[in-house]
């Protein structure tokens, strides 16, 4: 048999459609992330402590929430312009966000250095001065790595994208074991780790934009320009803290209830929960960005086309996606994880459904940013988050860690609805709702069935073995009766003509 004709479609396919290509480079750096992040998790669970991986969740929080601050949403805002100004403009835009990123970095050091006390009555973390340093340093180096990084998203340069996603990922590795288990650093080796890794990203991202867009003096900053970006990603700042919020505040109220140890447990379970949305989810939202903006600003008609086409089949893949994952999730997890954390796979299933709700919103919420009604994106997360606390503080202190996994569900869905329903109404789109409904209840009690038998106390190959049986009835079922094939086609057209 001559394969050679096959061979070729297939390369044609990954090479010559965008949208293959730039999904599979995009989801070829999560997989490698996934697979180091889980040799991390190993690492630190096996030799820290629950409540040492608490004080690492409530620093990193710490960090994630300044980064959005001093990133004032400027990243976001030059993604919206990337494909609206000229060449030129773009550079001024480059040098100008990352300049004032260190000046309001720098300001907000300085609060920290004259309110000592302030990190520690806020995340119930005390550190030293140099690890002061070391965390502002972090917060720096990730929001200026995240923009050279969002910058190849963008620019439909996934290659690129891949390459130095590698590079970060073999100096977390590195550094992770050096600071942890050779100078044994205890919980703040992660720190480190993270300090160094997003460090060499920055680097990387400099030097290229020096390459690339080689700046005059006149081009190093630009008010005008600020001003612009600020007007555009100012208003989104307040809605990422609330989505922040949204997704950590269970751990605070978590830890104000009962303890650091259960929000180490919960955070271990919450990062094999959020797997689906960085594999799979968050790829196809990279591949798919650049083509809704350049479509959206091309004609609303054909955007209106393409979001039903991507919205339908993304309900048929993640829901594969979800029995595939949990076919294989418990076995996974009880070897990765320390003794110590596996009740955190407990609150995964609830968890992992909200995070689905969570990624369709973020989709359909595209069509806001670019109709640029981001007060509502603020106004639906503030719904949502204060819903979130209010759950929490209800179900917390009697169920615990699976309190916050189901206020995390139902503030997800919540979240979603009111994106939904108003973005309907914004560019109204006839998504095929019986298909969808109908294709998740299907995949529900198939989802019911693979978590109930991973509980089953038998052979661990003859529960495996069950476990893709049921898979593979569920994959046949969905392509026989919502045609999964013929929807994810209608999608991947779209990478060849644009």
């Amino acid at each position: 048999m001559n394969f050679s004709p096959l061979i070729i479609k297939i390369r044609d396919f990954f090479t010559q459609n965008y949208i293959t290509k730039a999904f599979t480079s995009f989801l070829s750096i999560q997989v490698i992330g996934t697979i180091v992040g889980l040799v991390i998790l190993s690492l630190y669970t096996k030799h820290l402590s629950p409540e040492d991986y608490g004080r690492i969740t409530f620093v990193m929080i710490l960090v994630m929430i300044l980064s959005v601050i001093i990133d004032g949403g400027l990243n976001t805002a030059f993604s919206i312009k990337f494909y609206k100004i000229s060449e030129e403009e773009n550079k001024k835009n480059i040098y100008t966000i990352l300049i004032y990123n260190f000046i309001v970095l720098t300001i907000f050091f300085l609060v920290f250095i004259l309110l000592p006390t302030l990190g520690e009555k806020l995340f119930k973390v005390r550190m030293a001065f140099s690890q002061q340093i070391c965390v502002f340093g972090l917060i720096f180096v990730t929001i200026a790595g995240k923009f050279y990084t969002n910058f190849l998203t963008i620019a439909k340069k996934p290659k690129k994208y891949f390459i130095v996603s590698v590079y970060f990922h073999v100096t977390l590795v590195i550094t992770s074991f050096l600071f942890l288990l050779i100078l044994k650093s205890g919980y703040f080796a992660y720190i480190y780790s993270y300090l160094i890794a997003h460090a060499v990203l920055t680097i990387i991202g400099v030097c290229y934009f020096l390459v690339i867009y080689r700046p005059s003096l006149r081009d190093l900053f630009s008010c005008n320009s600020l001003i612009s970006l600020l007007k555009l990603g100012l208003p989104l700042v307040p809605n990422s803290l609330l989505l922040m919020l949204l997704t950590y505040v269970d751990r605070y109220i978590l830890g104000q209830y009962n303890g650091l140890a259960s929000v180490g447990i919960y955070s271990v379970g919450y990062v094999f929960a959020d797997k689906i949305y960085t594999i799979v989810i968050n790829p196809a939202g990279q591949a798919m960005t650049p083509l809704s903006f350049q479509t959206f600003a091309r004609s609303i008609s054909e955007y209106k086309v393409l979001l039903k086409k991507v919205f339908e089949s993304y309900w048929l893949m993640i829901e594969m996606f979800l029995i595939i994952y949990f076919s294989f999730l418990r076995e996974v997890f009880e070897f990765v994880v320390g003794k110590q954390y596996t009740g955190g796979f407990n609150i995964i299933p609830i968890v992992v459904i909200g995070t689905v709700f969570f990624g369709a919103a973020s989709m359909v919420g595209g069509t806001i940013v670019m109709k640029e009604k981001t007060d509502k994106v603020f106004l639906f997360s503030f719904i949502s988050v204060v819903l979130n606390i209010v759950l929490n503080f209800m179900l917390i202190p009697k169920f615990g860690i699976y309190g916050a996994a189901i206020a995390t569900l139902l503030s997800y869905v919540v979240y979603f609805q009111l994106f939904f329903g108003y973005t309907q109404k914004l560019v109204y789109v006839p998504y095929n709702m019986r298909l969808i409904a109908l294709s998740g209840l299907v995949s529900l009690i198939f989802l019911i069935g693979i978590v109930g038998i991973s509980y089953l106390q038998i052979n661990i190959f003859l529960r495996l073995l069950i476990k893709i049986i049921c898979s593979f009835l569920y994959i046949l079922t969905m392509q026989k009766f919502f045609g999964v094939k013929h929807a994810i086609r209608q999608v991947l057209q779209y990478g060849y003509s644009r």
